[in-house]
C-alpha cells in the first residue's frame, strides 16, 4: 500500500513516444519533476526523451517497467492505445500511482476500467486522468456560466469538432497502426465528450452511428439525450474541417464557445455580461497547450503529495468510459451521402477483377487511389494492400478492411516486401514536390514487378502530358507537351519508364492518362473551385467557353480495372475522359449551384491578361498572413523551381512537416478575385476535346456520367464538407456582419 508525503515521488515515463516528446516532458521540466525513470521498448526514443531532460539529469532506462518498479512511486503512461489498459490496471496494482491521458484511457473496458479504480482504492493509490482542455479558461468559465444558470433551462446544444488528421506534426514519424486504431470517436471526440459530461450532465441515452468498414471510423454521429432531459448532436470527424465549437441554446440565451481556444464565438448579451473569477468572455487571452499539461502535471503531482484528488479522478473518467463503450454496443452504419444508395447513369455491368486476386494500390491515401480502394473493398472479392508513407493521411481508407503497409517508394526493400504476392499493382502516388521521389519510386515497382509474377501494372498517368493543348481532338497520338513544366516533365518520364519495362523486363504494364478529374476529395477540381466560389468570385475569360474535359472519378476507376484485366492494355496508354466536354462555364455553374453560391464572372480575355496578378495583387491579402505570404511568393515559377530543388535536398524525415506547414490551412477570407494564371488560362481557353476512342475500341469503356449526374454525388459531397461555411453564408453571418439579436465576442 502506497504512502502519502510531502516528499517529491519519483516519476516514471512509461512509453516515450510523441506525446511525451512534444507536450509531457516539457511541461515536467517547467515544474521541476523530472522523471527518474524511462521505460520504453525503442531505446532510441528513450535518449530522446533524456536528451530533453538536461546534462545533468540522472535517468534509468528500461525496456520493460517491471524490472525497475523499486525505482519509482508514480508512473505517466503514454503508450499505445492497445497496450494502456492492461499496463495501466498492472501499475496500479503494484501500487503506483497512474496518470493517464484520456484518449489513451479508451482502450480499456467499463469492466477492466471499474476494476482499476477498485485497485487504486484498495491499496491507496492516486489513480488520476488527464483532461487538458479543462484547464482552459474558457471551459471554466462555461462551467461556471451553466451553473450560474444564466442560460435557463438547457433546451438543446450542437457541437461539431473535426480536422484532417497529420500525425507528422510530431517528430516521431508516421503513426503505425496499433496507434492510430481507436477512431475518431476515442483520438479526437473522448476530450470533447469528457467536456460534455462537465458542463452538462450525463447521458441518459444515446443513438450513434460511424463509417467504420472494418478499420478505426473517420466519422461519427451521436445523438444524445442527458438525465436532464436536454438533447443534443455530436460529430466528429477526421476527414473534414468543422467549426470545433459548441453551441447552448437555453430558454434565456445561448453561448457558442470554441473546443480548442479561449474564445467565446457568439452568445447572447446577458451571457457576455457573466463574469467568474475576473474572467471576461470579450477579453479571453490565448493558452498554450504546454500550459495545460503544466496544469495537469502539477495536480497529480499535489494529489500524491496531499493524499487526496486533485484534478480528474479515474472514477470521474469512467463515465466517459461508459459513454464510449455504449456508443461502440449500439453502433449503426454511418451511410455518406455521396455513397447512398442511387442508381447507375448506366445498368451496364460494371468491370470486375479476378476473384480472391491480391491487389496492391500505391496513392491509396489519395484521391483517385482513395476511391479505387473504397470500390475494390466492396464490389470486388479481392484483397487490398496499400502502401502509406504517413499514416496520419490515411483516415479515409484506414477505416476499411486493407492491409497498411507502411513503405516509402523510393526505399527498394519497402517495394519488395509491399509487392511480395500480389497480383495486380495500381500505382496511382505522385509526390507533387520530389520529381526524385517519383521517379525512384516507378524504378523500384517496375524492378520489384519483373521478379515476380504480377499480372498487371497500371500506372495512373495524366492527359497534362500533351500540354499546351491543341485545339481540336486529343488522342495519345497527339505530341508530348511543354517540357519545361515539372509536371508534364516528370510525368512523361515515367510514361517513358513504362514502356521501356514493357519492352525490354517483359512487365505487364499499362498508362491510363485522366482527364480532368473531380468528385468526393478531390482537390484541384472539386475543393479549390468549391473554396474559391465560396471566398469570392471566379474569374473566366470571355464567356467561359473553352472546353472542360470532365470526368466523374468513378468512371476513373472502371478504366483502371478495364486497363487491369484487358489483355490488350499491355504497353500501350489510354485517354480517359467523360461522355462528352462541357465548358468550363458549365464546370463552375454547376459547382456554384451545388453550393448555393454565386455563379462565375467573366471578363475579356485581355482584361484578365492586362490585369494586376499573382504577388502584386495579393500583396494586401498576404502580408498579414506568413503562411499566405509563402504561398503567394512560391506562385512565381523560379521562386518554385528553387523552393522544390532545395526540398529534394531534405531527408524525408523532414520534408513533411515542412510541406506539411506550407500546404496547411491559412485564414478562410471573403471578398478576394480569382484570376486564372497564365497556365491556367490556357486551360480555360482550351478547345481540346479529350478522346477516349482508343480506350473504348481496346478496353471497351463507356464512361457512365455526364456532368450532371456526376456533379449531383460531387455536390452531396462538398454540402457536406462545406455545411459550416455554407450555413454562415446562408445567415449572412461573418466576422464583421452579425444580426441584431447576436453579439459577437
Amino acid at each position: 500500500m502506497s504512502t502519502f508525503s510531502k516528499k517529491p515521488p519519483r516519476l516514471a515515463i512509461v512509453g516515450c513516444g510523441s506525446v511525451v516528446e512534444c507536450a509531457s516532458i516539457l511541461g515536467l521540466r517547467r515544474i521541476g519533476w523530472l522523471p527518474s525513470v524511462l521505460v520504453d521498448t525503442s531505446s532510441r526514443r528513450i535518449d530522446v526523451i533524456a536528451g530533453k531532460m538536461g546534462r545533468k539529469a540522472r535517468v534509468i532506462k528500461s525496456s520493460n517497467w517491471q524490472s525497475v518498479a523499486a525505482e519509482f512511486d508514480a508512473a505517466l503512461v503514454a503508450l499505445p492505445h492497445a497496450l494502456h489498459g492492461s499496463i495501466g490496471k498492472a501499475l496500479v496494482e503494484a501500487g503506483k500511482h497512474v496518470f493517464m491521458e484520456i484518449p489513451i484511457l479508451l482502450a480499456t473496458t467499463g469492466r477492466e476500467w471499474q476494476e482499476t479504480i477498485a485497485a487504486a482504492d484498495a491499496r491507496g493509490v492516486i489513480f488520476s486522468v488527464g483532461s487538458f482542455r479543462r484547464y482552459l479558461q474558457v471551459a471554466r468559465w462555461t462551467k461556471a456560466l451553466l451553473q450560474s444558470k444564466t442560460l435557463g433551462d438547457i433546451e438543446y446544444f450542437d457541437v461539431r469538432e473535426g480536422s484532417t488528421f497529420h500525425s507528422r506534426i510530431f517528430p516521431d514519424g508516421p503513426l503505425p497502426p496499433d496507434e492510430f486504431n481507436g477512431g475518431v470517436l476515442t483520438c479526437i471526440g473522448a476530450p470533447i465528450l469528457d467536456l460534455l459530461l462537465w458542463w452538462l450532465g450525463d447521458v441518459e441515452s444515446v443513438n450513434y452511428c460511424d463509417d467504420s468498414e472494418g478499420g478505426p471510423e473517420a466519422n461519427c454521429v451521436l445523438e444524445c439525450l442527458l438525465t436532464s432531459g436536454t438533447r443534443g448532436r455530436v460529430d466528429f470527424s477526421r476527414t473534414r474541417n468543422l467549426r470545433n465549437s459548441i453551441r447552448i441554446h437555453g430558454t434565456q440565451g445561448f453561448v457558442e464557445v470554441h473546443l480548442h481556444n479561449n474564445a467565446v464565438l457568439s452568445a447572447s448579451p446577458n451571457v457576455l455580461a457573466f463574469r467568474h473569477d475576473s474572467i471576461d468572455p470579450r477579453k479571453l487571452k490565448p493558452q498554450f497547450v504546454i500550459e495545460l499539461f503544466v496544469a495537469e502535471l502539477k495536480d497529480f503531482k499535489a494529489s500524491i503529495t496531499r493524499g487526496d484528488q486533485v484534478g480528474v479522478s479515474g472514477r470521474e473518467a469512467k463515465k466517459l468510459v461508459d459513454l464510449i463503450e455504449r456508443c461502440y454496443t449500439k453502433r449503426q452504419q454511418l451511410i455518406l451521402p455521396w455513397d447512398a444508395p442511387t442508381a447507375l447513369p448506366s445498368d451496364a455491368p460494371r468491370p470486375r477483377l479476378p476473384p480472391h486476386s491480391r491487389i496492391l494500390v500505391t496513392g491509396a491515401t489519395g484521391f483517385v487511389g482513395g476511391r479505387l480502394v473504397e470500390r475494390l473493398v466492396r464490389e470486388h472479392d479481392v484483397k487490398v494492400r496499400c502502401t502509406v508513407r504517413d499514416f496520419g493521411h490515411a483516415a479515409r481508407v484506414g477505416r476499411l478492411p486493407v492491409q497498411l503497409v507502411h513503405a516509402d517508394l523510393s526505399t527498394g526493400g519497402d517495394v519488395e516486401r509491399a509487392v511480395d504476392g500480389v497480383d495486380y499493382v495500381f500505382h496511382c502516388a505522385y509526390d507533387t514536390q520530389s520529381r526524385h521521389q517519383n521517379i525512384a519510386g516507378l524504378r523500384n515497382l517496375i524492378e520489384a514487378c519483373a521478379k515476380r509474377p504480377v499480372r498487371r501494372l497500371v500506372e495512373v498517368s495524366t492527359f497534362a502530358v500533351y500540354e499546351p493543348f491543341q485545339d481540336g481532338p486529343l488522342t495519345e497520338e497527339s505530341p508530348d507537351g511543354d517540357r519545361s513544366k515539372t509536371y508534364v516533365d516528370t510525368k512523361i518520364d515515367l510514361e517513358r519508364m513504362i514502356f521501356e519495362a514493357t519492352r525490354d523486363r517483359r512487365v505487364a504494364a499499362t498508362i491510363v492518362q485522366p482527364a480532368i478529374v473531380y468528385g468526393p476529395f478531390c482537390w484541384p477540381w472539386t475543393i479549390t473551385p468549391a473554396e474559391m466560389l465560396l471566398r469570392g468570385d471566379v474569374i473566366l475569360p470571355d464567356q467561359g467557353e473553352g472546353l472542360c474535359n470532365a470526368v466523374y472519378v468513378d468512371d476513373v476507376v472502371d478504366a483502371l480495372v478495364l486497363a487491369a484485366i484487358s489483355p490488350a492494355a499491355v504497353g500501350e496508354r489510354f485517354i480517359i475522359s467523360g461522355p462528352e466536354p462541357v465548358t468550363w462555364a458549365t464546370f463552375f455553374s454547376e459547382v456554384a449551384r451545388e453550393l448555393g453560391t454565386q455563379p462565375p464572372r467573366y471578363w475579356p480575355y485581355e482584361q484578365i491578361v492586362n490585369s494586376k496578378r499573382g504577388i502584386v495583387r495579393n500583396i494586401p491579402l498576404a502580408i498579414s498572413d506568413a503562411k499566405r505570404l509563402i504561398k503567394v511568393i512560391s506562385k512565381w515559377r523560379r521562386v518554385r523551381q528553387v523552393l522544390r530543388a532545395a526540398l529534394n535536398l531534405v531527408p524525408g524525415s523532414l520534408r513533411m512537416p515542412i510541406m506539411n506547414y506550407n500546404s496547411s490551412q491559412v485564414r478562410r477570407r471573403t471578398g478576394e478575385v480569382f484570376l486564372p494564371n497564365r497556365q491556367i488560362l490556357a486551360l480555360y481557353t482550351s478547345k481540346a476535346i479529350a478522346s477516349s476512342e482508343k480506350a473504348h475500341s481496346k478496353l471497351g469503356f463507356r464512361p457512365r456520367y455526364q456532368i450532371h449526374d456526376g456533379m449531383i454525388l460531387t455536390g452531396r459531397y462538398l454540402q457536406w464538407v462545406y455545411e459550416d461555411i455554407r450555413e454562415t453564408h446562408a445567415t449572412g453571418r461573418n466576422a464583421k456582419q452579425t444580426p441584431a439579436s447576436v453579439a459577437n465576442a
